[in-house]
């Protein structure tokens, strides 16, 4: 019996081959077809984008012939949650030291089982027996660590959670190469109102920064902001930032990407209404983002289908826990980004292609220097937090 998966799949082949199916004399040969279709990109069940060879999508078609429909799925492997390669004996003495030890890692496991003679550290590989130590939940205190099955959850008000993820967007020209943009969102959980959201030519903190210093001054401060793993999340500033904001900052589990379905589901939707093609909707940075404001507008407008209501609709008619920031209280200074340079001879420093005057500074040290990445007219560097302005070669030249 088919699983969705499979039975989605087939239907997903199906609909590529589907016009070679019903073809004439006159259409001309089949292998001009195969190279048509083989040179389009198709969005697969999971949302990725693949784009397959002519003789894949002519392996494809043979088989709808000979069995229909359900030929197109692949059949599960026979050997699928089983370890072959892992011998008997192993298998009992893993399962026999799991239970005399159940605080000892799958290394420690491995280790017994050479100094016993049982395995030669070549066959199996090292990387079957980790396999199969995790399918057979032979992992370090199995028992006292059950399996938590993850729950659907929502929030009741606004500002109660925010999620942030970047995801990988098109390319665009700029200055005659290819650059890579992101996407880097954060959605409210309660009311799917994209709270901050625009592309970018990297990945990095200090996107994160601008992004969340703007949705904290234009909303307030939420109670929590969820994220993953990556390097930009994880990163001590943003720690110190939340932290002395009061805002809870949440990591995903490690390989367990739970909780962020909402964002992930908003990205999906990014990419089959607004980035439909393989060709950007904009050639420039600020084309890609003003045709991506413009269609977020009709996204917070139109019906969501699991809140029945529009997320806009949502928003207002939400009470928000957003802790206002008071007017007298600065939070600029928490936002500021850090680094380590050197001095120049000129007694300059360099930011970003840019130079700032530290008439104070020895020329050849280093000197740490903070600065925010959305104004940089002006840095701090020293303990005694000093300003430093950009060079005015003309201003220079009259002195």
């Amino acid at each position: 019996m088919q699983t969705s998966e499979q039975n989605e799949m087939a239907v997903f082949r199906y609909g590529i081959i589907s016009p070679l199916l019903h073809r004439n004399e006159d259409d001309g040969p089949l292998e001009n077809e195969l190279i048509r279709l083989s040179s389009k990109t198709y969005v697969k069940p999971c949302g990725r984008r693949a784009a397959f060879s002519p003789e894949t999508l002519r392996k494809w078609l043979y088989r709808y012939r000979h069995g229909g429909l359900p030929a197109l799925a692949d059949a599960l492997k026979s050997s699928t949650g089983t370890h072959p390669a892992v011998p008997k004996s192993l298998e009992g003495r893993l399962f026999e030291l799991r239970q005399e030890h159940p605080r000892w890692t799958v290394a420690r496991l491995l280790d017994q089982l050479i100094q016993e003679g049982l395995w030669d550290m070549r066959h199996p590989a090292r990387s079957t027996l980790y396999r199969f130590a995790g399918t057979q939940n032979l992992v370090r205190d199995p028992h006292l660590i059950p399996h938590e099955p993850a729950r659907p959850f929502e929030y009741q008000a606004f500002g109660q959670m925010w999620t942030a993820d970047f995801l990988h967007g098109p390319k665009i020209r700029i200055q005659g190469q290819k650059r890579k943009t992101y996407l880097h969102a954060i959605i409210d959980d309660a009311t799917r109102f994209i709270v901050r959201a625009g592309f970018y030519t990297r990945e990095d903190t200090e996107i994160l920064m601008m992004e969340l210093m703007a949705a904290i001054r234009t909303h307030g401060k939420p109670l929590r902001f969820y994220t993953d793993n990556g390097a930009c999340y994880k990163s001590k500033h943003l720690s110190y930032v939340c932290a002395n904001l009061g805002v809870q900052l949440i990591h995903t589990p490690p390989g367990k990407p739970r909780g962020r379905g909402k964002i992930e589901r908003f990205f999906r939707t990014v990419r089959d209404r607004f980035l439909d093609g393989d060709t950007p909707p904009a050639r420039t940075l600020d084309g890609l983002n003003t045709a991506f404001t413009q269609w977020l507008s009709s996204y917070h407008t139109g019906i969501h289908s699991s809140l029945g209501t529009s997320p806009l609709q949502k928003r207002l008619s939400q009470q928000s826990a957003c802790r206002p920031i008071p007017e007298t209280l600065d939070i600029e200074p928490l936002f500021r980004m850090t680094r380590r340079v050197k001095v120049y001879m000129d007694n300059t420093v360099q930011l970003k292609r840019q130079k700032y005057e530290v008439r104070d500074a020895l020329p050849g040290q280093r000197l740490d220097i903070w600065f925010l990445p959305w104004d940089l007219s002006v840095i701090w560097y020293g303990k005694e937090m000093r300003p430093a302005k950009p060079v005015n070669l003309i201003l220079n030249a009259q002195r």
